[in-house]
């Protein structure tokens, strides 16, 4: 019988560096394609304007006009009933007294949008340029959090 010697089995001492290679010119390529970027990029200024001019805000009040559009579906005009087919020929009229006219529309939430649409369209036909919808901020309470 012959006896076996059991036979040794060389271990490596090397390290693959091979995916290092690979993360480094990677990095590489990232670098020289961002710093020339950098580099030519333009600042911007995000800082909004003060609004501390009052003769704007005056201005911008005298040419206002709000309507206002109730829970029951009837619009007033400074606690005046106006109906639907009269917003068209009452908007046409305020722009020839002030030319810079903006209309603001307050109407109530339970009513539908389609309402509110038709007095933008009126509004548009009168050619008023600026429309904004009042809104009025949530009633939060502290139970109660989104």
């Amino acid at each position: 019988m012959a006896i076996r010697r059991p036979s040794r089995v060389k271990l490596k001492s090397e390290i693959d560096i091979t995916p290092l290679m690979d993360l480094t010119f990677m990095l590489l390529i990232i670098f020289v394609i961002t710093v020339p970027v950098l580099e030519y990029s333009t600042k911007v200024d995000a800082t909004p304007p003060e609004l501390n001019n009052k003769q704007e805000e005056t201005a911008i009040n005298e040419q206002s006009v709000v309507i206002h559009l109730t829970r029951e579906g009837e619009l007033l005009y400074f606690d005046q009933k106006i109906q639907f087919s009269e917003l068209e020929a009452l908007f046409s009229s305020l722009r020839a007294q002030r030319p810079k006219m903006s209309l603001l529309i307050r109407a109530d939430g339970s009513r539908p949008y389609e309402d509110v649409v038709a007095i933008m369209r009126a509004a548009k036909h009168a050619n008023v340029e600026t429309i904004s919808l009042v809104t009025q901020a949530e009633k939060v309470t502290p139970d109660k959090r989104p």
